[in-house]
Parts: structure tokens; sequence; C-alpha cells
């Protein structure tokens, strides 16, 4: 009996040694702090240390004030639709799954050209690599980054996807944010706005990236994770 016992154990054992490596993930998130790019005119983050232990206090505990659009963050339709979805009412499956990370040669804009010249196999979430991944690192605003241009905008609708990111605080230039954003969100496509791809090469990954749930909020930071495909 017992020999048969150590028998199955043995045989359990070879099972458990084969089981799936765990999948290498990727941060690509801002390092939200007072000093992080942030958009023209908004507030500066600030980060109040209320509590802590090194002064005295049985704990530490802190506080923190900022835009709902601060780094990595998603905008909810209400942002620029009256009475549209707020960040709360959106469908947690958009912000979990399948995603293509497309490298995008542009110098201001992206354009129905660079649209319709993409493979998109099917994925539905696109989050576009640009040379702005060389701007976040950057405490000062940059207007020069790469947008999307009004069609551009539209033939990514037309194309069928339901979330886009980009690697800048906006998928739009500071004169064009009410067109270029209701491209998007008037048709329901969500934006990821503040994504830091600099270290990540073109592919396709599992995309991982919920906001804050802020009721009745346009927006909120967010968590995003690249995770490779099993």
């Amino acid at each position: 009996m017992a020999g048969a016992r150590a028998g199955r154990l043995t045989h359990w054992g070879a099972r458990r040694i084969s089981a799936p490596v765990p999948r290498k993930c990727y941060d690509i998130s801002l390092n939200l702090s007072g000093d992080t790019v942030r958009w023209v005119g908004a507030p500066t983050l600030e980060f109040d240390e209320r509590r802590r232990i090194s002064r005295g206090d049985a704990t530490n505990a802190s506080a923190v004030t900022m835009s709902v659009h601060s780094g990595t963050h998603v905008d909810a339709p209400f942002h620029f639709i009256p009475g549209g979805a707020t960040i709360d009412a959106l469908p947690l499956e958009t912000f979990i799954g399948p995603a293509r990370v497309h490298a995008v040669d542009a110098q201001r804009y992206i354009t129905e050209e660079h649209v319709n010249a993409m493979e998109l196999g099917g994925d539905t979430r696109i989050l576009f690599k640009t040379r702005n991944s060389a701007l976040l690192g950057k405490a000062a605003y940059e207007p020069d980054f790469v947008a999307f241009s009004l069609e551009g905008a539209r033939a990514l609708v037309a194309r069928g996807v339901n979330l886009v990111g980009l690697d800048y605080l906006s998928v739009a230039h500071a004169d064009e944010q009410v067109p270029v954003h209701r491209a998007f969100l008037d048709h329901g496509v969500i934006l990821l706005e503040g994504i830091d791809l600099s270290q990540i090469q073109p592919g396709r990954y599992e995309l991982i990236c919920f906001p804050l749930r802020l009721r009745g909020s346009d927006g909120a930071p967010c968590r995003a994770v690249l995770r490779d495909l099993a």
C-alpha cells in the first residue's frame, strides 16, 4: 500500500513539474509624481504626507490631489459628450484582452493612410507606438507630439476597434480636442492615453488596464500592463 501511494505521488509530482511558465508582464504605466509630465493647464499632482512614522505618528498615511486625466489614464465618453457614459459605467471586458501594439513612423499626425495600411488581424484593441515615447520622460509638456488626424480617427472607428491607446497624454492636439475625441467617443471607442511603449516591441499581447472606479467621472488613472500571449 505504501509503495502504491508513493507511486501515485511520484506520478502527480511529475505532472506538477510540467506546469506552464508564467507569462512575462510589461508595465506601460507612467510613474505618477509631481514631476510627471501633465497636459497643458492641468493641475500639478500634489502628494501630501499626512502622517509619517518618522515624525512620531503611529502610521504612514498619504493623500493625493490630481486630475483624473493624470499620467496613464482612460477617457470615458462623458469627457466630451453631455450625458455620455461615465468611467464607472464602462464594461470591464473592454479593459482586458488581446491587443496589438503598432509602430507608426509619423511626424505630427496618424493619418487615414497610416490606419488603412495596418494589419489588424481581427484585434479591436490597438496601441500606437510613435516618436512620442521619447517625450514621456520629460517633465515639460511638448505641444509637438504625434496625434490622430480627424480622418485617421474616423478610419479606425470604421475598422471596428473598441479601444485605442497612444503614447502621449492625448489622442488629439490642443486645438483639435473636441472633433478628434468625439470621432472616437461618439462611437463608443474608449481611449487609453499616456501609455509608455518605449520598451515594447510591436506585436500582439494581452492588455490589462482597469481604470479606478470613480463614480460619475469623465476619466480615471489606470495601471496599464501588457502580458505575453500564451
